[in-house]
């Protein structure tokens, strides 16, 4: 049978590959945001001050304000000053300054004011910087610090700063699930039985333990069972909160709920094209995965799969003895909260049979988002005390 060792091309098992993705794939990344971060302080601090002389006499202060804009105050294709706009927020009102410069014995440069605004892009480079400021540590790699030469050379070479975008745009790209096994690996681990990770990943069999400390892995749910090698098999492990595993996962989930935006992808195709859907492009590649093996979802089980009523299944011993649902309301300020269990029937399932029928699609498929209180395609198993809820559609 054909593995994943296989297929991945890096030794899972041994954190100095890991050490490595994180240093040559999250650090270069973490250091362009934060150039980006530094370039934008530098901006709003340069045009805080003497506005009006830096217009007049700093042609790179005037290319970032004004590069590509037409007589009538429109962005050109391909323009620099729409690019400073939309990235880093910087901008002055075109309209004005074109209607000013038509003025005889009116100075544009004397009356314009500078916007600053927070742009998707930056409120992505926020949640990506604090992610990897927490995962650096772990791997004990420090982040490389931004120097004023740097800032210096775009300031003086406006137009560096799309090298930049095209860059921090690859790095994105490159780390996430669709495209870096470290990152895949992540999601296959963020709920699943310990057989089939095995199964899939055959060098863990003798190195789970120590893969799990470092990757920051722990049990999730244990089976009330005696047998020892059936409890141990169908453990179902996931990511420890703010572990390794865990912020490669939320990383790469950030990444896919800003490139789910049709705006934030036009956004980058100022600089780049063919810009995707990320998350909806695995998940179409996941689902022809499950097809090729002929997975189909157990019809036994219900699935929550809207946010307003929450489907579980009672747990006792090896078997599921009881369906009910939970509905969920708001209050009059808006809030979720839950209201009481209601029975539907008493079941006679085995869980053994659902969790090895359910490990092909928790290994591959993306955790479900609720949109407008739906839940969209992907699944997620949770375990609570003696019950069992599966989220999601498939």
């Amino acid at each position: 049978m054909k593995t994943y060792d296989d297929v991945v091309g890096f030794d899972y098992t041994n954190t100095e590959e890991w050490r490595y993705f994180v240093k040559n794939q999250i650090l270069p990344l973490h250091k362009s945001i934060s150039k980006i971060v530094k370039l934008r302080e530098n901006i709003e601090e340069l045009l805080s001050n003497n506005l009006s002389d830096l217009i007049r006499n700093n042609t790179n202060i005037k290319q970032i304000l004004l590069g590509g804009v037409d007589k009538n105050g429109d962005y050109k294709q391909n323009s620099l000053a729409k690019i400073y706009r939309e990235f880093l927020g910087i901008s002055i009102n075109l309209k004005e300054w074109v209607s000013l410069s038509k003025q005889q014995g009116i100075d544009a440069a004397d009356y314009i004011k500078c916007n600053s605004a927070n742009t998707p892009f930056l409120h992505l480079v926020k949640d990506i910087k604090e992610i990897i400021d927490k995962l650096l540590p772990l791997v004990e790699i420090s982040e490389k610090e931004v120097e004023d030469s740097e800032i210096k050379e775009i300031l003086e070479n406006p137009e560096k700063i799309v090298d930049e975008l095209k860059t921090i745009y690859d790095s994105l790209v490159n780390i996430s699930a669709n495209h870096s096994y470290y990152t895949f690996f992540a999601m296959n681990t963020k709920s699943i039985p310990r057989f089939y990770i095995e199964q899939a990943y055959p060098k863990l069999k003798d190195k789970f333990e120590d893969v799990s400390e470092f990757f920051g892995l722990e049990k999730k749910f244990v089976l009330d069972v005696k047998e020892g090698k059936i409890k141990r098999d169908y453990t179902m492990w996931g990511h420890k909160e703010n572990g390794f595993a865990y912020l490669i996962y939320k990383l790469n989930g950030i990444l896919w709920i800003y490139f789910e935006k049709e705006e934030f992808r036009k956004l980058f195709e100022l600089i780049t094209s063919n810009t995707e859907d990320l998350r909806q492009k695995y998940y179409e590649n996941a689902k022809k995965s499950l097809d090729r093996i002929k997975w189909k979802f157990p019809d036994y089980i219900q699935t929550t799969n809207g946010y307003t009523r929450s489907d579980y299944y009672i747990i006792s011993g090896l078997m599921l003895v009881e369906h009910g649902y939970r509905p969920r309301n708001r209050n009059r300020y808006g809030d979720w909260y839950d209201g009481d269990d209601h029975k539907l029937s008493d079941e006679n399932k085995s869980l053994l049979k659902l969790i090895n029928d359910l490990s092909p699609a928790l290994f591959i498929l993306p955790g479900p988002k609720v949109v407008g209180n739906v839940y969209t395609k992907g699944i997620k198993i949770v375990f609570v005390t003696k019950t069992l809820e599966l989220i999601g559609r498939i």
